[in-house]
Order: C-alpha cells, then structure tokens, then sequence
C-alpha cells in the first residue's frame, strides 16, 4: 500500500514565479518548478482525453464505470485545487468538455 502524503499548503502561480525570481541560477529549485509546472499541464491533457472517453462511454449507455468516476472525481480535485492556487473562478460546469474544442480557441 502506498503512503499518502502529509497535507500540505500546495505552490500557488504567484509562489512559484517568486521562486523561480529567488533561486534563478540554482538549477536545483529551477528543475523542481519545471517539474510541477510539467506534472499540471499533464493533468490537464489527461483531463482533456479523460472527457473524450467519458463521452463515447456515455454515448454507448455502457452505465457507470466506477474507474472512470474515480478518475474523474481525482481530476476535478486537482482542477478546483489549481483554480483556487491562481485566484481563478472554477469553470462553469455547463459547458461541454470536449478537448478539440478547447484547442481550438
């Protein structure tokens, strides 16, 4: 069984780009940043593809997949997290989440 993390106040935007500015040079810290700011824009492709298989799945009426709720559960955490650390309002639930059209824009 994997050990969970403490709690932990998580680097905001601004936190991060204040560190960034702090240890410039210090390629320890800089590849840290660089890590996170990768491991966040993962999560939102894996969103992006994660809403593709939620609508064929939901397309074919295959019911509930308890994988795909957990999934989705786990990355409306990290998004409402994310929106919360850069002072931004969550994103209206309305809207649909396919991600050909976020690429468009």
């Amino acid at each position: 069984m994997k050990r969970k993390l403490p709690r932990f106040e998580p680097v905001g935007v601004d936190e991060g780009r204040a560190l960034w500015l702090k240890y410039r040079g210090n390629s320890d810290v800089q590849r840290m940043l660089l890590e996170i700011a990768q491991a966040r824009e993962a999560v939102r492709e894996i969103a992006d593809y994660f809403s593709v298989v939620q609508k064929a799945w939901e397309e074919e009426n295959l019911g509930q997949l308890v994988a795909l709720e957990k999934i989705r559960l786990l990355l409306m955490e990290q998004s409402l997290r994310h929106h919360a650390l850069a002072g931004l309002k969550p994103p209206p639930r309305d809207e649909p989440d396919e991600p050909e059209a976020a690429l468009v824009d």
